[in-house]
């Protein structure tokens, strides 16, 4: 998607439809196969899928403690393939413009800076674990727990020190809050015509199938 608020938009209420029920889970979950976004964006880098680890966890010990364990795995799956999809397809710059855009010079901006210094910060460490990964295959090495504890230490030094470097950088470009963004949105046609469906999504979320079906007759 093309159109940042709109993508932001979308998002936000597959996410909802997807955590409020299971048929908005499946329909947010083929809303995400068809646009061929979610997919393609998922095809290019697969080192997000690294946040299923910890629901995997939730849902295996509610499955042996005898709680919603299907139900909850479902929901929850779809809201991060969404997640991940807004974070893939998301360019630098994005956030900032959507937030001034939507709350203001102020707030906004403040809320959107922040918010990209994360981002970056995360595809920062995407390519850091992307160089490791090439370093240790040229070595012929496996990447086993014994390379991943001081990996990851050095990988958490690395981020604290360039969060350090960024405020420090801040500072010194005397930033005390608030600033302005000249940002300018492209609005293709199929990017309305997703965020519609998105937005329909949410609304059968909401109520039962059965129920949306007499509405339309």
């Amino acid at each position: 998607m093309q159109d940042p608020r709109l993508r932001l938009l979308a998002v936000v209420a597959l996410s909802i439809a997807a955590f409020t029920s299971v048929h908005g889970a499946i329909l947010a979950f083929l809303w995400w196969a068809c646009t061929l976004s979610g997919p393609v964006c998922l095809w290019r880098s697969r080192w997000p899928l690294l946040v299923f680890f910890p629901l995997l966890t939730v849902s295996l010990a509610l499955f042996v403690t005898g709680g919603e364990w299907a139900s909850y795995s479902l929901r929850l799956a779809v809201v991060l393939l969404v997640a991940t999809f807004a974070f893939l397809d998301q360019g630098p710059g994005e956030f900032l413009s959507v937030c001034t855009w939507l709350l203001g010079r102020g707030l906004g901006f403040d809320c959107g800076l922040a918010g990209e210094i994360a981002l970056s910060a995360l595809r920062f460490l995407e390519d850091e674990i992307r160089k490791a990964k090439w370093a240790f295959s040229l070595k012929g090495m496996p990447i086993g727990i014994a390379g991943i504890v001081p990996l990851s230490t050095g990988l958490l030094y690395s981020a604290l020190r360039r969060a350090s470097d960024q405020g420090d950088l801040l500072v010194a470009r005397g930033y005390s809050g608030g600033g302005s963004v000249c940002a300018r949105f492209r609005t293709p046609f199929r990017d309305i015509l997703v965020t519609v469906a998105a937005l329909a999504i949410a609304f059968i979320a909401f109520r039962p199938l059965g129920e949306f079906f007499i509405l339309i007759q």
